[in-house]
Order: structure tokens, then sequence, then C-alpha cells
């Protein structure tokens, strides 16, 4: 008998897949979907360094786009899944 194994996508490799396994994502690509805000918030705070992870620019230009490194953007993810599955264990009680 043949045993069938398969593996539970991590937050990691399911992120990896949706923005094709690039190692920087554009700032305004995550910004709704993932904070909650519009592209031209996100700008702005990250002008104020102002958002929940680190973001850069690859140019002085100020045209230049605002980039997130992967794997910031997959700790932040973590951390905050990981605060709110802490809270939502402690209402069980």
């Amino acid at each position: 008998m043949m045993t069938v194994s398969f593996s539970i996508p991590t937050t990691s490799s399911l992120l990896a897949a949706k923005f094709n396994h690039a190692p920087l994502i554009p700032l305004v690509d995550v910004a709704s979907e993932y904070l909650g805000i519009t592209p031209s918030t996100a700008k702005r705070k990250a002008r104020c360094n102002d958002l929940p992870f680190p973001v850069f620019r690859l140019s002085d230009s100020q045209k230049a786009p605002w980039l997130v490194k992967f794997e910031h953007l997959v700790e932040y993810i973590e951390r905050v899944s990981a605060i709110s599955h802490k809270d939502w264990l402690r209402m069980q009680c």
C-alpha cells in the first residue's frame, strides 16, 4: 500500500507563489490587502518610517517605487498572526 504525504503550505511558500518568488515587492502591491490602507497612504507612511516593517527605494529618485523585502512581509504577517492567535486562546478560557 502506498502512502501519500503532503505538506501544509506555509505563509512564506504561499506568498512566494503569489508574488512570483520576487525578493522585493512593491509597497503599493501590499498596501490595501495586508495593511488595509491605500497605496498613497502607504507611500506617505513610508516617507515617515511609519509602517510595521521596513521599506526602501533602490535609488534616490522620488519616482522610485517603495519596496518591501519579501522576508520582512512574511515576518510581519507571522507576527500579527501569532499575536492574534494568543489573544484568541486567552479568550477561550
